[in-house]
Formats: structure tokens, C-alpha cells, sequence
């Protein structure tokens, strides 16, 4: 008499598509976390950008806006005679 012991099993057909069902739930939940994860990172970095290139933007455009026009620099006014 031989034992069933060592012998293993064939899951059923219908636990193999149960096992489907919770893998394919499982990949999709991956997915989306990966998705928002991903979202979440572009968003920050775009921020950062942003407010890098605003910063940026306010650096050289200060010093411009404080300078003053000379009526020699701009052309305009009236020319000495000769």
C-alpha cells in the first residue's frame, strides 16, 4: 500500500483561476501605485522647477529693472554740434 503523503496534489481548475484572479488584482493594484508614486514625483520635481526658474527670473531681471537710462546709452535727446 503506497502512502499520498509525497505525493502532491494538482490544484483544481477552478483554484488555478482564483490564483489568476488574485494575481491580476494584485498586478493592477502595482500598477497604480507605481502610477500615482510616479505622478507624485513628477509633480514635486515640476515644482521645483518652476520655482527655480522663477527665482531665477527675479535675479536678472532686478538689477535691469534698477538701472537707469542715460539719454547718451538710449540714442535719443540732442546731438552736440560740430
Amino acid at each position: 500500500m503506497t502512502t499520498l503523503k509525497g505525493v502532491k496534489q494538482a490544484p483544481t481548475a477552478a483554484a488555478l483561476k482564483a490564483e489568476r484572479e488574485r494575481d491580476k488584482v494584485q498586478a493592477v493594484r502595482d500598477y497604480e501605485e507605481e502610477n500615482r508614486a510616479r505622478q507624485a514625483n513628477m509633480a514635486r520635481l515640476r515644482a521645483l522647477r518652476l520655482a527655480q526658474e522663477r527665482t531665477e527670473s527675479k535675479a536678472t531681471t532686478a538689477p535691469r529693472s534698477a538701472r537707469k537710462k542715460t539719454a547718451s546709452s538710449t540714442g535719443s535727446g540732442p546731438k552736440a554740434a560740430s
